[in-house]
């Protein structure tokens, strides 16, 4: 009988040159289509005027333990320029002077409401509590969130993220980004950003939404009930934004909002373990996800390395270093020149001569992270 097992390590050996090459080839490819044909999305999607039609919303925001950022970012929402809109904020288990801000804010702020959750000693939750008490308690059909820690660019915020709701568009996906500070890490979490949202817009605009974030995301009180709340993934500490919308999105109830007047900004983690903690809570949910998604999230990475890392032994074969070259060369320049245009259509300054080194360094970033969260199956708390 023939040892197979021979036969292929044989075949393997001998033609390992072109099988690393058909690897490579399979990878620029599927980056290729990525780009091309989800991440151009956003570059030639134009953006909408708002309708003149407003109908009443409902700003929901969690916090705890945030009277710096209530203090500071509840005006700025408070006194968009909407003719109908309320603010409703949940004191989760705060501690610090959260309550004697509210209170305050409330005298000169005729729409600004809150509800409080007490800290208990002997029960433990985290923000998808909160966030129910304020779907459940807010007034208006249409719900717009945000986190305390977030501010909207523009008095227009409010107009931009809900006035394309309607009967069958239910949901809005929006962009938070973070502040331009100095330092090495500053730029990395930006870019991040930046990427996830280049990519979970493109995915909606193709017509296969599978996300939001909870700093910028619209939803009417419907798509909350369809899905029975969060109490499909309750067992988990975060998905309260984006396992909801990969439940509940379609290509027919989903937009995506991404006029500069639309944006909400805030800080980014000043440590790399701050945003280690953040990274490793989003990571949590991605098993949750439709299995298509998974795959095409799992895909994107994995092919990005490959365009990067695979090709190195063929520059110095000969026969293999002109297409290498060319395959390596056209990969860049598709992904740079997208890049810059869909900085430039998000509003995003400061990161293009970086993005080569971040789009190495991320993936082996997010695969610490995931490989963390095997390990240490402590659940990260959202404060």
């Amino acid at each position: 009988m023939y040892d197979y097992t021979i036969i292929i390590i044989n075949y393997l050996t001998s033609n390992w040159e072109f099988l690393l090459f058909a690897t490579f080839c399979t990878a620029v490819a599927i980056q290729i289509m990525f780009y091309l044909f989800i991440y151009f999305r956003v570059i030639l999607h134009k953006n909408k005027n708002y309708s003149t039609t407003q109908n009443p919303i409902s700003v929901v925001i969690c916090a705890r333990n945030e009277e710096e950022n209530l203090e500071k970012n509840l005006p700025l929402i408070c006194n968009q320029d909407h003719p109908n809109h309320e603010v409703f904020v949940i004191l989760d288990a705060c501690t610090d002077n959260s309550l004697y801000v509210m209170e305050n804010l409330i005298k000169t702020n005729s729409n600004l409401r809150y509800s409080t959750i007490v800290k208990d000693s002997k029960f433990s939750h985290g923000k998808k509590l909160a966030l129910t008490v304020g779907i459940k308690g807010a007034q208006n059909n249409t719900l717009l969130l945000t986190d305390a820690d977030c501010y909207p660019i523009s008095t227009d915020w409010i107009k931009y993220m809900t006035s394309h709701i309607e009967k069958e568009r239910k949901i809005v996906l929006g962009y938070g980004k973070y502040e331009p500070e100095k330092g090495i890490l500053n730029p990395l979490i930006r870019y991040d950003a930046f990427f996830i949202a280049q990519q979970y817009l493109g995915f909606a605009l193709a017509g296969i939404p599978y996300m939001g974030v909870g700093r910028n995301l619209a939803y009417t009180k419907d798509i909350y009930t369809s899905q029975k709340g969060f109490s499909s993934h309750a067992h988990i500490e975060s998905g309260d934004d984006d396992l909801l919308i990969n439940a509940a999105a379609k290509r027919k109830n989903c937009i995506v909002e991404i006029n500069h007047k639309a944006h909400t900004m805030t800080k980014a983690p000043k440590t790399l373990k701050k945003w280690k903690q953040q990274k490793r809570r989003h990571l949590t949910t991605a098993h949750l996800y439709k299995k298509t998604d998974k795959i095409l999230l799992a895909l994107e990475p994995t092919t990005r390395l490959l365009t990067w890392f695979a090709p190195i032994p063929l520059y110095f074969i000969p026969e293999w270093q002109i297409p290498a070259l060319i395959l390596s060369l056209a990969r860049f320049m598709i992904f740079i020149t997208i890049t810059k245009l869909n900085m430039y259509k998000l509003n995003e300054r400061g990161l293009w001569l970086l993005s080569p080194i971040f789009d190495i360094i991320l993936p082996l970033f997010s695969a610490w992270f995931i490989i963390k969260n095997h390990t240490n199956k402590k659940p990260i708390s959202w404060k």
